[in-house]
């Protein structure tokens, strides 16, 4: 793909919330939440686009992104309500194979394909599993290709969704495409304790917002000292203990253990950084 080429692009999601970027070479009108057949390996699938900037343009070294291939139809409409029944059966059906093999795994989520060319089977388990024998009896069954795809802690809260600390949804299922990694750096900037209780969302990791909140903190504190800075107020020694960015306030530790905090109009005018 050229470098210089410019498409128009949308976001589909699909079950599962999986979020996938999509051309859209035919142009094609497309609303929020509407309902598209798109391109899958070998062969279709469907989902709901959602808002998106519909110009991108894409790399040299980018592969191109599957397309959109039309809006779907009643007749769609009903294959895909369908495929949710299905999908509850194929649960069922998984779980007692699961249990008359005797597998170490949970059953967490079946995905059916639109066109039914594959249904993907997601699992969690402790350690790596030899599931050939269970692929062979859901083939067996299903006359399709299976796929088992196991998850982590975080791939499982996103497709069954959940509560956090916030009071909202967790940001995984609402609107995060891909996890990155997070940083103990990311939560100490923010200047929250290091409670795991506190820090760590549903999945029991580092909460996802301290990723996509990092970029506005560091914009942020780069008009603050930093966390123990040695400073001079009104002949007294101290070192900066606290920032509040949100009050826009910077507390001091004197050396006599008193604790002052300022505005950080004030930090700039009235305290002299030590070097």
């Amino acid at each position: 793909m050229s470098e210089t080429e410019t498409d128009l692009l949308t976001k589909i999601k699909f079950s599962g919330s999986r979020r996938e970027i999509h051309r859209n070479p035919q142009e094609l009108p497309i609303e929020p939440d509407t309902s598209m057949i798109v391109e899958a390996e070998r062969g279709e699938d469907i989902g709901k686009a959602i808002p998106f900037p519909t110009k991108k343009r894409l790399g040299a070294d980018s592969p191109a992104p599957p397309c959109v291939l039309r809006k779907a139809t009643e007749s769609d409409l009903i294959v895909d309500k369908e495929n949710r029944v299905k999908e509850k059966l194929a649960f069922q059906f998984c779980q007692r194979r699961i249990s008359d093999l005797k597998l170490p795994m949970k059953l967490l989520d079946v995905e059916y394909r639109f066109d039914r060319k594959k249904i993907v089977f997601f699992f969690s388990a402790e350690e790596r599993i030899d599931f050939r024998d269970l692929v062979k009896v859901l083939a067996a069954e299903y006359k399709t290709r299976i796929e088992m795809k196991q998850t982590s802690d975080r791939e499982e809260v996103k497709r069954k969704g959940g509560i956090g600390m916030c009071g909202n949804p967790v940001c995984c299922k609402l609107f995060i495409d891909e996890f990155e990694p997070i940083s103990t750096q990311f939560v100490k900037e923010q200047n929250l304790p290091m409670n795991p209780a506190k820090i760590s969302g549903c999945c029991g990791k580092l909460k996802c917002c301290y990723r996509f909140e990092h970029e506005t903190y560091a914009d942020v504190l780069k008009n603050y000292p930093s966390y123990g800075t040695s400073v001079k107020y009104e002949d007294k020694s101290g070192t900066v203990e606290k920032i509040d960015i949100f009050q826009k306030t910077v507390t001091l530790k004197l050396e006599d253990d008193t604790y002052e905090e300022l505005p950080l109009t004030d930090f700039n005018s009235k305290i002299k950084i030590v070097q």
